[in-house]
């Protein structure tokens, strides 16, 4: 499944920066960077101010692939994490362990996709709305962003909770 995001990341990330890019010179110099609720531009920049949001996307995604990277690293010393029964989970071999750190890394890998797919989407709607061709950045547009980071949370908390548990007492994954 990390593939599938790992995907998914390399293709928000893209989109993210090519929405910028391809759009960039037909912005006046002046546009809206920031939205109430309402949808209505509620702070305006330079339109350079778009590149923060393809940088925010890339940042995050580099500090969680470095995370996952490091993942290893901190498998060998989990004593500085805080794990559901932790000290049952210590005693478990490194290949019972390992289960439970191939699921921090999915989680955080899922967890960056749909941070992505938001930045995107705000990108995508600011843009619109710039060019004129919505009225404000509807909420409806996000909505899609939001229910993806609530559905990787959904999915992935409780497993990550009752992970460790079921790795002590013996349960095959």
């Amino acid at each position: 499944m990390r593939k599938i995001y790992d995907i998914l990341n390399a293709l928000f990330l893209a989109l993210t920066t090519y929405t910028v890019l391809s759009n960039y010179s037909a912005l006046p110099d002046r546009v809206p960077v920031h939205f109430a609720i309402s949808g209505a531009p509620d702070r305006w920049g330079s339109k350079s101010e778009l590149f923060i949001f393809v940088a925010i996307s890339w940042g995050f995604t580099l500090l969680f692939y470095a995370l996952n990277l490091a993942m290893p690293r901190l498998a060998r010393n989990p004593r500085y994490l805080n794990i559901p029964h932790k000290w049952e989970f210590l005693k478990l071999a490194p290949e019972r362990q390992a289960i439970y750190w191939e699921l921090i890394r999915e989680f955080m890998t899922a967890t960056t996709a749909s941070f992505n797919l938001v930045f995107f989407l705000i990108v995508r709607a600011t843009i619109r709305v710039i060019l004129g061709k919505t009225a404000g950045a509807p909420f409806k547009d996000l909505s899609v962003g939001l229910v993806a980071i609530l559905l990787v949370m959904i999915v992935y908390l409780p497993r990550m909770l009752t992970m460790p548990k079921k790795l002590i007492r013996g349960e095959e994954f």
